[in-house]
């Protein structure tokens, strides 16, 4: 890895590694929804069908359609998360089929996103809303109908007033087969092509098949209440289970070839790259230590039939950095929580390991926790309490590659068996040491006896 010096002595505000203060599990289960209908429920603010009268009335869209769509907009924006939810999921697909009048039933339409443009609001309307517009958005289905659908808020990625071809679902409410808003703006004019059918949209779904998270059933529209910089809040949880739900459609060793290596760390990191507003979805590769590997249950019955499983693995990987300065210390490695559905049967696991591992995944969000806060003293003996916020990246991906060492056994083994080849390696040496003393002991006595006379004459 390579990083600039700048970046190297950035100072960097996440964890710093205190074992047993992690987490005991990232997401909570969700309340059961209450039984009431969509139908029921807005009956009980006056606004049932009976009330829906100034939609099916003649003439261009005027003031009073525009107030009773901010009306249902505002009623279904008081629904409880999971009682909206349980509508949205027994929502009737009406793709093929779309109705011939107004509905107080969610239904859902499946298509192509072909244009966005914003519906601007009265002073009035703004006020109330809360908001200067809505969006407009067109969806051709299958069968070549038009649906116009208003909604609070279309993916703001999305380019205003220009063609898109963007596949889509949405669930909403059918308002009406007659005349709906049209956008308009300087040198703009919205299609003359009339719709089938206008819909208020409860919830839009995209799928951008562009991308390998999208192209795996990931619904990217759930990024727009990802938080970052916190914990994992109530606006994180359709994202994060879905995408641990695309992750387990996908193949590991696809995810391994596809995935991009870090080669510098530090912006994914480093909350001041602010890496994740545009790599959010991104498929990268880390390889590090893992030093605590938790196993998470699934409380939710809907969150577990998404996943098609009853847990997934936390894991915290601590993955090599150049030398860096966190909280007015230097180290030179830095943790990354990776969430995964499975891990190998004989990783060793829980809150104290040891482990290099190899994991590839989908990058969600800077993910931020709380420290309890602890008694740190310098080499100096200076004493300060630490703790407070702590952030670090959140990667979720299908599994973990564990890359084990050496066993204890083994290394004994083979410490036993590396001795005994240095000791017949040394026997060998001596061997032919002494072999070679005796062969030259041998050689310079015959050289000697050589040098001798034949017979010794002596003068008498």
């Amino acid at each position: 890895m390579t990083a600039s010096p700048a970046r190297s002595s950035a100072v960097i505000g996440i964890l710093m590694l205190v074992g047993g203060l992690w987490p005991a599990g990232l997401m909570a289960a969700d309340p059961e929804p209450p039984a009431d209908s969509l139908a029921t429920y807005l009956a009980s603010w006056d606004l049932d069908r009976s009330e829906w009268t100034p939609l099916e009335a003649e003439g261009a869209w005027d003031a009073a359609r525009q107030s009773l769509v901010l009306k249902l907009m505002a009623r279904l924006g008081r629904v409880p998360a999971a009682t909206l939810s349980a509508w949205q999921a027994a929502a009737t697909d009406v793709s093929q089929s779309l109705p011939t009048a107004a509905l107080d039933t969610l239904v859902r339409v499946e298509g192509r996103g072909v244009l966005i443009a914003p519906q601007r609001l009265s002073a009035e309307e703004a006020a109330l809303a809360g908001r200067a517009h809505l969006d407009l958005l067109r969806v051709a289905t299958a069968g070549g109908q038009l649906v116009d659908v208003i909604l609070e808020s279309a993916p703001p990625v999305w380019p205003r007033w220009t063609p898109i071809d963007e596949p889509v679902a949405v669930i909403g409410l059918p308002l009406t087969t007659g005349p709906g808003p049209v956008p308009a703006a300087e040198g703009q004019t919205w299609p003359s092509d009339a719709h089938a059918l206008l819909m208020l949209g409860s919830r839009l779904s995209w799928y951008p098949s562009a991308t390998l998270l999208g192209s795996l059933g990931m619904d990217y529209a759930t990024f727009a209440t990802v938080a970052d910089g916190r914990p994992l809040v109530a606006g994180d949880t359709e994202a994060f289970y879905g995408m641990l739900a695309a992750a387990g459609r996908a193949d590991s060793q696809a995810l391994a070839a596809a995935a991009t290596g870090i080669t510098d760390i530090i912006p994914l990191i480093d909350p001041a790259e602010k890496w994740f507003a545009t790599h959010r979805g991104d498929l990268v590769t880390i390889e590090g230590i893992a030093r605590r590997a938790t196993r998470i249950a699934i409380d939710d019955p809907a969150w577990r039939q998404q996943v098609g499983a009853d847990h997934y693995w936390e894991l915290y990987v601590f993955v090599p950095t150049p030398l860096i300065r966190v909280n007015d210390h230097l180290q030179d490695d830095f943790p990354i929580v990776c969430c995964v559905r499975s891990l190998p049967a004989e990783m060793p696991t829980g809150e104290r390991i040891s482990e290099q591992v190899r994991v590839s995944g989908f990058a969600l969000k800077r993910y931020a926790y709380p420290l309890q806060r602890m008694r740190i003293t310098s080499p100096q003996g200076d004493e300060e309490t630490g703790g407070g916020r702590r952030e670090t990246p959140l990667l979720i991906g299908r599994d973990a590659q564990w890359i084990p060492g050496p066993s204890p056994r083994r290394i004994s083994d083979d410490l036993g068996w590396l001795l005994a080849g240095i000791a017949a390696v040394v026997g060998l040496l001596l061997g032919a040491a002494a072999w070679a003393s005796r062969r030259a002991a041998r050689r310079q006595e015959q050289e000697t006896r050589d040098r001798l006379p034949d017979h010794i004459d002596i003068n008498e």
